[in-house]
C-alpha cells in the first residue's frame, strides 16, 4: 500500500486528489492509505484504508500537490505528455508519480452517483473563500489576478435573467454575496456530504473557482459554468483552462465551460451575458 500525504486541507485541496487511489489501485493492485485526521473527503472512497501514523509507518509515502506550483512537476508533465494544457487534475498529479494512464479522470466521491437529475435545477455559488484568513493576500496580482473571486452584480444580473424560468438553489457560507431575485437562498444549510448531494441532483452548476465546483467536478454529467472573476483580459488571453505554466490555472477542468465578467468572449471564456 502507499500512504498519501496531504499538504493543503481546503476543500478543493482534498477533492481535487480524490482520484488518486482508484487510478493507483487500478495500475498497482495497491490501495492507499490515509492518516491525517482533517481529511474527509476520502470517507466513502473504497480505494483507501484509513490507520493511524504508527501503522503506517512503513509504507512508502505519495506527497500530493494537486496543481503546478512544483515547478519540476510542471516540467515533468511536459516532457511526459509533451503538452502545456493537462487534460484534468487528476491526470496531471497521476503522470507525475508514475500512473501514465490514468483510468479515472475526474475527481470522485463514490457517494450521490445515483441522484435523479431535477432537469431545470440550478445550483450556484457566488463566492471563493476569504483568503486573507489563512494570512493569504485576497488578489494575487503576481498569478494575473486582478479580483477576488465574488461574483458582480452584473453577473448575478446575468443568472437571474437567463435563468428566471429555472429553480436556482444559492449553496455556500453564510457571508457570501446573496444571489437574490427569484433564488432559493440556502446558504449555510448543508455539511459537505449535504452540499455534495445538492450539486449531484442538479442539471447545472454556475460558480466560481472554489470548494463547490470541485464537488461538482466530481458529477461528470452535471454541466459546469465556472466564472473567472479573478481574471482580467489580458491573464484570459495568455493561459487556458489546465495550463500548466500558471497554478491558477491548473485548479481548472478543461472539461467545464469558463465565463468572464466582461461584455465580450476573451481567450476560452465567454461573456458573462452568455452564462
Amino acid at each position: 500500500m502507499y500512504k498519501l500525504k496531504f499538504n493543503f486541507f481546503h476543500i478543493g485541496d482534498q477533492i481535487a486528489t480524490t482520484a488518486i487511489p482508484e487510478n493507483v489501485f487500478r495500475a498497482s493492485g495497491r490501495k492507499c492509505i490515509i492518516t491525517q485526521p482533517q481529511i474527509w473527503a476520502f470517507q466513502h472512497n473504497p480505494y483507501v484504508v484509513f490507520m493511524d501514523e504508527a501503522q503506517a509507518a512503513e509504507y512508502p509515502e505519495i506527497s500530493l500537490i494537486p496543481d503546478c506550483r512544483a515547478t519540476q512537476q510542471a516540467q515533468h508533465y511536459f516532457d511526459s505528455m509533451k503538452n502545456m494544457t493537462a487534460g484534468s487534475q487528476s491526470e496531471y498529479m497521476c503522470v507525475n508519480f508514475g500512473v501514465s494512464d490514468p483510468v479515472l479522470r475526474h475527481p470522485r466521491l463514490y457517494l450521490h452517483e445515483d441522484k435523479k437529475t431535477i432537469p431545470h435545477k440550478v445550483v450556484v455559488h457566488t463566492s471563493g473563500s476569504d483568503r486573507t484568513r489563512d494570512g493569504e493576500p485576497a488578489i494575487r496580482h503576481a498569478s494575473g489576478e486582478d479580483e477576488v473571486r465574488v461574483m458582480s452584480d452584473a453577473v448575478l444580473a446575468s443568472i437571474l435573467e437567463n435563468y428566471r424560468d429555472y429553480e436556482l438553489i444559492q449553496v455556500g457560507s453564510p457571508a457570501d454575496k446573496p444571489l437574490g431575485g427569484h433564488s432559493i437562498d440556502m446558504r449555510g444549510q448543508h455539511d459537505y456530504w449535504q452540499l455534495a448531494g445538492e450539486i449531484a441532483s442538479a442539471a447545472k452548476f454556475i460558480g466560481v473557482n472554489s470548494g463547490p465546483m470541485h464537488i461538482a467536478n466530481c458529477y461528470p454529467r452535471l454541466e459546469k459554468r465556472i466564472v473567472m472573476m479573478e481574471l482580467p483580459q489580458e491573464t484570459l488571453r495568455q493561459f487556458r483552462p489546465g495550463d500548466v505554466r500558471n497554478w491558477l490555472f491548473s485548479w481548472l477542468d478543461p472539461s467545464n465551460m469558463f465565463f468572464n465578467k466582461l461584455d465580450t468572449d476573451v481567450g476560452l471564456t465567454f461573456s458573462h451575458r452568455k452564462i
